[in-house]
């Protein structure tokens, strides 16, 4: 019996696992090694936090979720650039990386601000130890993700404690996480409700902390799936839904989950992330467009990655009028600059279908209707 559960387990972790542990490389036995222990403690220490919440800050779960605004897409389709510039405004409050990791309850982030104060009193000598470890262990994703523990980061990643959090497949590729991808169509009732439930939890503390006047926004392609799901859940909520050219979104989105995937595995695993993700980017170009064109116009919005990188205080200037919202001069004046910004800026990222196994025809088969809705050139017609 433990034996049989033990190979469940490993089949789990492992995709080519087939009774072995030969085919699991050492890379990855080392780094579970290392991680799973780290793991356990952090969500060991913030299920405390959650729990002394209930105790020292019980007023809460009364707290009012209003018109929260929702950044969804596909990935690698500007969800991040449109993220960061509507953050630019202060009737926003978003959450860092540092509070989704280390601070999900109201008790941690308390406990972290007023020992950062009194850093900055003693000439922040931990504060210039943090950022040291922090360039040192996520400097090398700022080619794919840049970000930093002070950055506004997907808030998805607080639905870790929950397994609500897709991002874990690359731990443990196991069907209930690649479930999350198709949320709304193959989730149950029962795992919807208690997502939901967790998730309202999340934005009730981060409210609680940062104001219950401000209104969240919330940038996570991974929640493209759960758009009907958070809009049931979220009745006043607006959602803006971002997408791009398949011939940059599709390879640039296989080529960051390839860089996790050598982190946590050491195998060459191209042929089972990209059949996975392609199936998982169609569906969300479809889903994303049939979910927004069910909901009422006054709440969802179009985001055009062609558009936003090279006109962005506009469009969101755009989206504001579309919502019925004033933008004030201060926030205008930051757009400003961002538009400077993208007058001046160059990608330096070029991704190579060949290599990453993609080529033209599957593009052309799976994503075609794309092309043909929005007028992108095909694969074909683009200079390599």
């Amino acid at each position: 019996m433990l034996a049989r559960y033990g190979q469940f387990f490993l089949k789990s972790w492992f995709p080519d696992y087939q009774g072995s542990t030969s085919g699991v490389s050492l890379q990855r036995l080392l780094l579970m090694a290392l991680f799973w222990p780290l793991f356990l403690l952090v969500q060991s220490i913030n299920g405390i936090g959650l729990l002394l919440d209930h105790v020292l800050f019980p007023d809460f779960r009364r707290v009012t979720v209003r018109e929260p605004l929702f950044v969804v897409g596909v990935p690698r389709s500007g969800t991040t650039f449109l993220h960061r510039l509507l953050a630019l405004d202060d009737r926003f409050t978003t959450t860092a990386l540092w509070e989704l990791l280390f601070a999900p309850s109201i008790t941690q982030r308390y406990f972290w601000t007023m020992l950062a104060k009194l850093d900055r009193r003693a000439g922040r000598p931990m504060g210039r130890l943090l950022l040291w470890c922090e360039r040192r262990l996520l400097g090398g994703l700022d080619g794919v993700h840049k970000t930093g523990l002070l950055d506004p980061e997907e808030d998805y990643l607080g639905l870790i404690p929950v397994w609500g959090c897709f991002l874990l497949v690359l731990v443990v590729p196991v069907p209930a996480l690649w479930r999350l991808t198709f949320l709304d169509r193959d989730g149950s009732e029962k795992e919807k409700a208690r997502l939901m439930k967790a998730y309202r939890r999340f934005v009730q503390r981060h409210l609680y902390f940062h104001g219950e006047h401000k209104q969240l926004l919330s940038k996570n392609p991974s929640f493209t799936p759960w758009l009907e799901t958070l809009s049931a859940a979220f009745p006043d909520a607006r959602f803006i839904g971002c997408v791009r050219n398949p011939n940059q979104s599709v390879p640039s989105q296989i080529n960051s989950i390839l860089i996790g995937a050598r982190i946590f595995d050491g195998r060459d695993t191209t042929g089972y992330w990209r059949e996975g993700f392609v199936a998982m980017l169609d569906y969300y170009y479809r889903h994303l467009l049939t979910a927004l064109a069910s909901m009422e116009t006054d709440r969802q919005a179009l985001s055009v990655m062609e558009k936003l990188a090279t006109e962005p205080g506009s469009t969101v200037l755009e989206f504001y009028a579309h919502f019925g919202w004033e933008a004030g001069e201060e926030f205008r004046a930051r757009l400003a600059v961002q538009d400077r910004k993208a007058r001046q800026y160059q990608s330096g990222h070029a991704y190579s279908l060949a290599t990453l196994g993609v080529d033209t025809a599957t593009l052309n088969e799976t994503f075609g209707w794309v092309y043909e809705r929005f007028g992108f050139p095909r694969p074909e017609q683009v200079s390599r």
